[in-house]
Formats: C-alpha cells, sequence, structure tokens
C-alpha cells in the first residue's frame, strides 16, 4: 500500500506549525498555565480562525469535514507548542459524541458553536447510571476548563448517555491539582442532577449504537493524545541537541561526546516508528477497520512508554539544568505525562488491547484486519 501523507495534509501540518510558533510562543504559554484560569479565550479563538476546533465536524454544521487523521497531524503540533488548549476533548470527543449520539436539534445547537470557538464542551464516563431520572455519581480527570458550557456524560456500559449543561444544580467542578499546567483537569460531582428528555442524548436512531459511540469516542481521544504526546517529544528532543550544540565541557560541545550522541540516536530510533503506528491506528479508525479498537490501544500504551523515555533522555542531556523552572525542557516533559495518564495508562491500554485481540480471534477472525475498500493515500 502506498501509505503517506497527502499533500493537503502536510501544507496543514506546516502551516499549524508556523501558526502556533508565531502566535503562541512558550514566553505566552508561560503566562497563560500560570494564570488562574489556565486558559486563554483569546488562544481559542485565534485556533478557530485556524479551523482547529472545527477539524471533524462536518461543513454543514460548520466545521471542516476532516478525518481523524488530520485531527492527529494538529494535535501533534500542539503538543509540540504546548498549547494551553483540551483539543482531544473539546474538537475531538467532545465533537465526535454529539455526531454519534446527539439529536438534530442538538447537533444544531452545538456543533457550529463548538466550531467557531464559541462553546466548550467537556467529555466525562461514570460507572453509574440515572435513577428516577436523577444521577448521583464523581467522574475524576475530565479534561476541560472551569469555563465549560456543558458535558458529555456516558453512564454506566454506555448504553445512556446526556449532555449536561454546565450550570445544572447540584453539578460541581473542581479543578484537580496536577504537574501539567498547560491543560486542566476537574473532578465533576453529580450530586442528584436531574436529566430530563432535553437532555438525552440518544441519536435519532435510538439508543442501539450508544455503547459503540462511547468506545469510539474514547478511541479517538487516545489517539490524538498519542500524537500530542509525539509531538512534545519530538520537540523535546529538538530542544536537547540544540542545547548539546552550545553547551561545552572540557572545551568541547557536548553535542561531540559519544555518549550524548548515542542518547539522541536511540531517542529518534524510539520516535519515528511510533510515528508510523500512529498514523495507522488514525487510518484504522477512520476506515472503521476490526482491529481499529485494539491498535488505538497498542498505541496509547506505546506512545505512554515511547516518549516518557524520550523527554527523560532528553532531560538528562540538559544535566541538573533541565529539572529547573528556568529550562523549558520541563513543559514538553510534563505535557508527555498528562498524555501517557489521561485516558488509560500504559498497563491498563496493553491489557485493553490484549482483551481486544483475543475477542477478535474468537470471533473467527484470527484477529485479521479487513482490507480496505480501495488504495489509497490518506
Amino acid at each position: 500500500m502506498d501509505f503517506g501523507l497527502s499533500e493537503e495534509q502536510e501544507l496543514l501540518q506546516q502551516s499549524m506549525r508556523g501558526y502556533l510558533s508565531e502566535r503562541i510562543p512558550l514566553s505566552k504559554v508561560r503566562t497563560i498555565a500560570e494564570s488562574e484560569a489556565g486558559f486563554d479565550r483569546g488562544v481559542l479563538q485565534g485556533l478557530a480562525e485556524q479551523g482547529v476546533p472545527g477539524v471533524v465536524i462536518p461543513e454543514d454544521y460548520g466545521g471542516s469535514g476532516l478525518g481523524l487523521l488530520d485531527a492527529a497531524l494538529i494535535s501533534e503540533e500542539l503538543g509540540r507548542a504546548v498549547t494551553p488548549y483540551s483539543f482531544h476533548a473539546d474538537a475531538v470527543m467532545a465533537p465526535l459524541a454529539l455526531l454519534a449520539a446527539g439529536t438534530e436539534a442538538q447537533k444544531q445547537a452545538w456543533l457550529p458553536r463548538i466550531a467557531a470557538g464559541d462553546a466548550r464542551v467537556g467529555v466525562a464516563f461514570v460507572d453509574e447510571t440515572p435513577a428516577d431520572g436523577r444521577l448521583q455519581a464523581d467522574a475524576g480527570f475530565v479534561a476541560a476548563g472551569p469555563d465549560a458550557d456543558a458535558y458529555v456524560v456516558f453512564c454506566g456500559d454506555g448504553a445512556e448517555a446526556y449532555l449536561v449543561p454546565a450550570n445544572l444544580p447540584g453539578l460541581r467542578a473542581t479543578r484537580v491539582k496536577q504537574v501539567d499546567l498547560s491543560r486542566r483537569l476537574l473532578m465533576l460531582e453529580f450530586d442528584s442532577i436531574e436529566l430530563d428528555a432535553s437532555t438525552r442524548l440518544r441519536g435519532d436512531a435510538g439508543n442501539a449504537g450508544l455503547p459503540g459511540a462511547r468506545d469510539r469516542v474514547r478511541d479517538a481521544g487516545r489517539i490524538v493524545l498519542a500524537a500530542d504526546a509525539l509531538g512534545a517529544a519530538e520537540r523535546g528532543f529538538e530542544a536537547a541537541v540544540e542545547y548539546a550544540q552550545t553547551r561545552k565541557q572540557f572545551g568541547r560541545v557536548i553535542a561531540s561526546f559519544q555518549a550524548v550522541k548515542h542518547l539522541c540516536a536511540e531517542t529518534v530510533a524510539d520516535l519515528e516508528p511510533l510515528r508510523s503506528l500512529l498514523w495507522y491506528a488514525a487510518f484504522a479508525w477512520d476506515e472503521r477497520r476490526e482491529d481499529a479498537a485494539a491498535v488505538s490501544a497498542l498505541l496509547k500504551a506505546h506512545a505512554g512508554e515511547v516518549t516518557t523515555k524520550a523527554v527523560t533522555t532528553c532531560t538528562q542531556v540538559f544535566g541538573g539544568m533541565g529539572f529547573t523552572w528556568e529550562c523549558d525542557m520541563h513543559w514538553w516533559f510534563k505535557r508527555v505525562g498528562y498524555d501517557r495518564q489521561v485516558l488509560g495508562g500504559v498497563v491498563a491500554m496493553r491489557a485493553e488491547a490484549a482483551s481486544r485481540r483475543l475477542a477478535a480471534f474468537s470471533d473467527g477472525n484470527g484477529g485479521r484486519p479487513t482490507r480496505p475498500s480501495q488504495r489509497r493515500r490518506s
């Protein structure tokens, strides 16, 4: 298969890199991250002008109607720039959840606003289901800021889902203390909140497809988080190389030391294969291939391991200075730490990938993916 990025996708990635480096430098990231809100609506409006929040939203609702691979390319660049924006939740998971499970009225009300950067919607998963029309539950580590307008909440095994306004009585949002300051996480407490028909997500075809929609939404979030981690690790590596080429010890730049060369070479050798797995995982998700779910979990696990090793190595290249607040390296290190844990850590993702592959074998397919209907460049 002739598999690679199209010319349009390469241009998309290049334009995003140029925009972010010019408009959202690390100095601006520091200012936003150290603020109380940890978010700047001006950043979101600027990204909206670039089409970022509407990347997966169809043109009928004001978006670009692109695929998950395109979203992954954008996410990679956002990770490189440590952009203070929860792209995986705001621009990927929430719109996909509404597209898969929302009624036409809900889509018309929310998707254009998300695409325009006028609304932020988080996504939460809880084990409980409503009883007598009320939900009593907690949802931890929800990727959303304190200024979120609503939350998509998948309940139980995913057979029920709701679009809950952030100002609904009984809903409390508390910021979670975390290491990565570029994106905020919340703890949501649903204190017997009342859920009526207007908040229910059931689509125009009923509830039958909701569990599958929940899984697809979560898989998409994992893929773009892996892309974000790849971008952060790559930029951290570039910063380490730049430093090694100027820092001198014993009268020589440390980049000339064999030990440093080996560290940098091993980092490149680890990161490049991850890119191929990322592209395939996004392609498989877009094409609804039978191995898409297993590959998304495998990608999340592998990305967590590889990028953590990469940013750790790069921090060591800086020596003791790499652990200081003044050195920029900690931004990429912490960004990768967030991406590694949110929506499932390495161990959980490997276990999930294994169970999904075993399920494919038990279905009689032998775990083999279906072939796409035609050759294509993605």
